[in-house]
């Protein structure tokens, strides 16, 4: 059982279960290993709560309120917020920046990733998000540069938000100098520090997953 209901640090990524099915039970438990926060969203929490954890918030639908409410029982103190359309992931994230969050970790699945994304822009003024699908992680990038230390072969894809981006990469297989490509595949090629830049911030860093 989850003993995640603790006196916790909101800056630690608080986590929204937008689409729960495809996703990696030994990666989720590794996401929930800081006690965050977790909102599930109501296609995921039979799945979710059937691993024995605890849910912080439940978004279900208006019409099937009283029904969660008795089958949610044994998850008291659980907080239930009934959604009279399909906005719910809106409704998590506006729930967590209300409760002071100011980082979130989102799990969904590849066939709604970019829909999520696309909502997502709304939101990078207020929270620092990164997105978990069952094969890859999206990482918001809100400033030029992005630098990190990468194993060899580790694969990422990079995706401007901005039609007149320019990217400048080193550290990998084959720099990249003034690229006007939307989209960039790069590998690194031996261990070390690779550096991103990206003149049009916000963009997206995504590296496939390997559970």
């Amino acid at each position: 059982m989850s003993s995640h209901h603790i006196v916790r640090d909101q800056q630690e990524p608080a986590l929204i279960l937008h689409r729960l099915d495809s996703f990696p039970v030994s990666h989720l438990h590794a996401l929930l290993e800081w006690s965050p926060t977790v909102i599930c969203c109501e296609p995921g929490i039979d799945k979710y709560t059937s691993l024995g954890h605890k849910l912080d918030f439940a978004l279900v639908s208006l019409n099937r309120f009283e029904s969660w409410k008795g089958r949610l029982d044994n998850q008291q103190p659980v907080k239930i917020i009934a959604i009279d359309d399909s906005h719910f992931l809106m409704t998590g994230l506006t729930v967590l920046q209300k409760e002071g969050h100011r980082a979130v970790n989102i799990i969904t699945d590849e066939a709604s990733v970019f829909d999520v994304i696309q909502l997502l822009t709304q939101w990078l003024n207020q929270l620092d998000l990164v997105v978990f699908t069952e094969k890859q992680k999206f990482l918001f990038v809100k400033n030029e540069t992005f630098k990190k230390w990468l194993p060899a072969g580790t694969r990422l894809t990079l995706m401007a938000l901005s039609e007149d981006s320019r990217w400048d990469v080193v550290g990998f297989q084959e720099d990249v100098k003034a690229s006007h490509d939307q989209e960039l595949e790069v590998v690194k090629a031996k261990e070390g520090e690779a550096e991103i830049h990206c003149s049009h911030p916000p963009y997206l860093v995504v590296e496939d997953l390997d559970y």
